[in-house]
């Protein structure tokens, strides 16, 4: 079932490559039209019904419409829940609501396009430092629509609730583009394909495509070489309030890619979990990308009950860097490869990857055993 996923996942990502480099950017549902209309232009014309007709008119009303819609500027792209969406006139000034939406826009080539962003886009290199940050947990429709920007592209994170938080903003005429929250790879990639579609930058989405097939393509054919599955617990918010991934989240799905086993994969969704189902549980590695000034992940260690959980006798508690785990962009692709190594050193030794001593940090070094040594020893005298 697992190569199925996998093989169907670089199968899509290569199509979706190849198809735009013939110049043929339709969607699965146009494709599907496609071939209905060819069949029926293979049946005899004495079979024909007036359906058939119908479908070849209202085909050929719709590429009239298509051309007329190209003439006025105006593109429709398939969106990512299904429908489609009216990209008016070209993109060229752009308020990104999110770190992976500025990663992606960045990978795209359109990093100098970006005239505002929310503000943990910060740290996301190739921006301009000084343009504006917004706050998109309290927009400032007014602010944003002052900038006449000729796009804002959001993520699922700045959609909560039932009621849509940016109607204002489409009402002032602001054209606002969503890019739901990705539960796998397969999604974080088609992410990048419906920005390009709407942007203009089909080309360089087919290089980024590529170039992430091709990664998960080299963990694929290592991850063949795995005889025993590990068990992992990867935090992604520390105690007294600690969160981690269950099923249906790109972080599991990396998880899943290199072969291991995530404790929480029979939950879905992103998950408050316990002290007791962990220790129940007894994963074999802990992985954490909680990172912040003052945080001491060494402190995984002394959690109560915890002493017998495998990870933690054998000092396999690793931290790494948040970001290529926990943003949804391009550079998923390098989260891959530092989980991989930390997981499987042996396995994916040879994976090119990133420079490790920066991204991953061992929490079970040989300082820590001293320490809780020396602890043991004042503790018996």
């Amino acid at each position: 079932m697992k190569k199925n996923r996998i093989a169907a996942l670089l199968i899509a990502a290569m199509t979706a490559v190849s198809m735009t480099a013939c110049g043929n950017t339709a969607s699965d549902s146009t494709s599907e039209t496609t071939a209905e209309i060819s069949a029926a232009e293979e049946t005899p014309a004495e079979g024909s019904s007036a359906e058939d007709i119908s479908a070849e008119d209202s085909s050929a009303e719709t590429s009239e419409e298509t051309s007329e819609a190209a003439e006025d500027g105006v593109k429709v792209v398939n969106d990512r829940e299904g429908g489609t969406v009216e990209i008016k006139g070209e993109i060229n000034t752009i308020v990104s609501g999110a770190p992976s939406v500025t990663e992606i826009l960045v990978g795209l080539g359109l990093g100098d396009k970006i005239i505002a962003a929310d503000a943990y886009s910060a740290d996301v290199e190739g921006i301009d430092p000084s343009i504006c940050t917004l706050d998109f947990y309290n927009l400032d429709i007014e602010a944003i629509a002052a900038m006449n920007p000729d796009a804002v592209i959001i993520n699922g994170i700045s959609m909560t609730g039932a009621d849509d938080p940016y109607s204002a903003l489409k009402d002032a005429g602001v054209q606002v583009l969503y890019v739901p929250s990705s539960e796998s790879v397969q999604g974080v990639m088609d992410d990048i394909r419906f920005i390009a579609e709407c942007t203009g930058t089909d080309e360089k989405a087919d290089e980024l495509l590529m170039g992430m097939s091709d990664a998960i393509a080299e963990v694929v054919e290592l991850s063949q070489n795995i005889t025993e599955k590990k068990k992992v617990y990867f935090e992604v918010s520390a105690a007294p309030s600690m969160y981690t991934c269950g099923s249906d989240t790109f972080a599991d799905d990396i998880l899943d890619l290199i072969g291991a086993e995530n404790i929480y994969s029979s939950e879905s969704g992103w998950i408050n979990n316990t002290d007791e189902s962990v220790i129940a549980a007894d994963p074999d590695v802990i992985i954490t990308s909680v990172k912040y000034d003052g945080y001491d992940y060494n402190e995984i260690y002394s959690r109560d009950g915890w002493e017998n959980i495998s990870a933690i006798k054998n000092h396999q508690v690793y931290q790494v860097e948040p970001n290529p785990v926990s943003r949804p962009s391009q550079n998923v692709v390098e989260g891959i490869r530092i989980m991989a190594q930390i997981i499987y050193p042996d396995v994916y030794s040879d994976l090119g990857s990133a420079d490790l001593e920066s991204d991953i940090v061992e929490a079970g070094s040989e300082e820590t055993a001293e320490a809780e040594a020396e602890t043991e020893l004042d503790a018996a005298a």
